[in-house]
């Protein structure tokens, strides 16, 4: 999506968060690519120091545990994609790309996977635009598929692209689900569910509802929704885990695993750099796939 007044999104700004974090001592996600997707604002504030420190302290800062939300669910997900490319998987489908790099980050992986990249029109030019400019070759295991995910299935998107709609594939949603409303979210989950084969993975990154967050989080919850309303980019709906893990098996999916992003500080056991003053209490990720008929 594109703001109305800057033309700055906050796919830009997650690229933004990613380049910054990339250049810190520790970091969780590396990712090249960022400081080429994040747009000219974001590249001329990377290249100045002055304005640079300010993104730092917008990153690192302000919105500290947005950053690591964001950086965590990225290496999350893309370690879920290598098991499931491991064990056979070959179809990769990136909902809201946004600003993602994955298939220059892991061209090696596009020998073995097709990648399919689906986002709103206007996002996804600006995207190609960019690509242009740095003069970034597209492989031809790498499709782009411009749709609006509020008015069009994951299987109307997918129709007449080199798609196999019978085999299984591994899809993510990242940083899309709370600006989705909930009837497109069902759509969309509904369309995977039904649709796709059985075998299908779906990462799925969302908001926690204000009653899930607890009291340290409120402060850092407010903030960011503050933040995308006034950017243009409102929040349209969040979730408790155990209704985000109801809503997706009404829509014929099966729940892996879903818990708190927080809890990802553990499992990667990852010192925050710097320490985090507030948890990164306000998202949830989980994984959910299309059953076969022995479940």
């Amino acid at each position: 999506m594109s703001l109305p007044r800057t033309g700055i999104s906050t796919a830009d700004l997650a690229a933004a968060f990613r380049a910054v974090h990339t250049i810190s001592e520790k970091p969780v996600f590396v990712d090249p690519f960022a400081r080429v997707l994040c747009g000219w604002p974001f590249r001329l504030a990377l290249a100045c120091p002055p304005l640079e420190h300010a993104l730092n302290r917008l990153a690192h800062e302000t919105l500290a545990p947005i950053t690591m939300s964001i950086v965590l669910r990225a290496r999350y997900a893309e370690e879920a994609l290598a098991r499931a490319v491991a064990s056979g998987l070959g179809q990769y489908v990136i909902l809201g790309a946004g600003m993602d790099s994955f298939a220059f980050r892991s061209s090696e992986m596009l020998d073995r996977i097709e990648v399919f990249e689906i986002d709103h029109p206007v996002t996804q030019r600006k995207k190609l635009l960019r690509f242009r400019k740095e003069r970034l070759a597209i492989s031809p295991h790498h499709h782009f598929i411009a749709a609006d995910l509020t008015r069009t299935s994951i299987t109307e998107a997918l129709a007449g692209s080199p798609f196999a709609m019978s085999r299984p594939a591994f899809l993510s949603l990242l940083g899309v689900a709370h600006y989705l409303p909930r009837k497109a979210l069902f759509a969309t989950a509904r369309s995977i569910g039904q649709d796709l084969a059985p075998g299908t993975r779906l990462v799925l990154e969302h908001l926690l509802d204000e009653a899930s967050c607890g009291r340290g989080s409120m402060a850092l919850r407010a903030r960011m929704l503050e933040f995308v309303h006034r950017h243009g980019e409102p929040v349209r709906a969040s979730y408790p885990i155990d209704e985000m893990n109801e809503l997706m098996v009404s829509a014929g999916l099966k729940v892996i695993e879903n818990y708190r992003i927080a809890q990802l500080e553990g499992i990667y056991r990852v010192p925050f750099d710097p320490p985090q003053t507030e948890p990164l209490g306000i998202f949830a990720v989980g994984q959910f796939r299309v059953g076969v008929p022995s479940d």
